[in-house]
């Protein structure tokens, strides 16, 4: 059996998170295997991250413990610093993490014991618990089954959600640097497309998210609304090239134009609209309507509801 760490990298892109960053890499360096590999990439930080991060490693690498450090600075978007970190990756696994959430001690060791235990998983995944801002907390579930189906309505495949082949992620071509919000969103469906081997690893919860204003994907919908639909955009031609049921991605245009309305913004009705003018039969354009007035009212689940009409 593989020492855990050898076996996965974790690679974390870096902007701008000075105030958080040290609490996320304590949270790695509490790991209870070693040695851990770490790789982590600065994304054009204004702040000083950069600084933050040197200081850390002075203190904490070694061998067991080892730490890279590089920059991207050619492109700013939180997926060209994740492909800059999977350039130097060279473990058969790799677990991406973000620079304001933490895991617990035994994250890296449970997700490694799963690829030790089958060499044919291709991704091992697990629950989240998610902090809103709020102070209410959530768990998101991974999925390994229907996995489309659920990673179209639920985001199953999201960054701290799971580690992969490297290998699968690189033949998948990597991280898409043109997709500024739900990069991993688009990224998941084209690792869906290559029909790759899932396990969810059980009920234990050894990832926390917190939500916050500066996080990546924020707190909001509308007022980042362009990149939200060139995510859905693409993910339309991944259905279209896989064959899958697009009506599922109109659907989740409409759930997303009843997430504007619900923050009093005019792109709702422009979404919604543009939509529609996409469906030629009657029925189908009568359930998205009936879908968007559910969403907006607050009520959760419409995909699992219409699934079977659509």
């Amino acid at each position: 059996m593989t020492t855990p760490s050898k076996l996965i990298s974790i690679v974390i892109p870096v902007y701008n998170r000075a105030h958080t960053i040290e609490r996320t890499l304590d949270s790695i360096y509490s790991q209870d295997s070693r040695p851990i590999t770490l790789i982590l990439v600065d994304n054009n930080s204004t702040d000083d991250s950069l600084e933050v991060m040197n200081r850390w490693k002075e203190r904490h690498h070694s061998k067991e413990f080892d730490i890279t450090i590089t920059s991207e600075n050619a492109i700013q978007s939180a997926s060209a610093a994740r492909n800059k970190g999977l350039s130097l990756v060279k473990t058969p696994y790799v677990m991406f993490f973000d620079s304001d959430d933490t895991m617990r001690s035994n994250h890296v060791r449970r997700a490694a014991n799963a690829f030790n235990e089958d060499p044919d998983l291709d991704i091992a995944g697990w629950d989240i618990m998610f902090h809103a801002s709020d102070g209410s907390t959530s768990i998101r579930p991974f999925a390994d089954k229907d996995a489309v189906f659920r990673h179209t309505f639920n985001a199953t495949l999201a960054t701290l959600r799971y580690a992969a082949s490297t290998s699968l992620i690189r033949a998948a071509g990597g991280w898409n640097p043109t997709v500024l919000g739900w990069d991993d969103y688009e990224l998941g469906l084209r690792l869906l497309q290559r029909n790759p081997k899932l396990k969810r690893l059980g009920d234990e919860i050894t990832v926390d998210v917190t939500e916050s204003k500066e996080s990546i994907t924020g707190t909001d919908y509308s007022s980042r609304a362009i990149q939200w639909e060139y995510a859905l955009d693409l993910a339309e031609q991944h259905f279209l090239k896989s064959g899958w049921n697009t009506n599922w991605i109109n659907l989740r245009r409409v759930v997303l134009a009843a997430l504007y309305a619900r923050e009093h913004s005019p792109e709702s009705t422009r979404l919604l609209k543009e939509t529609l003018s996409r469906e030629p039969k009657f029925h189908k354009r009568a359930l998205y309507r009936f879908a968007y007035t559910y969403t907006r009212c607050g009520c959760r689940g419409i995909h699992l509801l219409l699934r079977g009409f659509l």
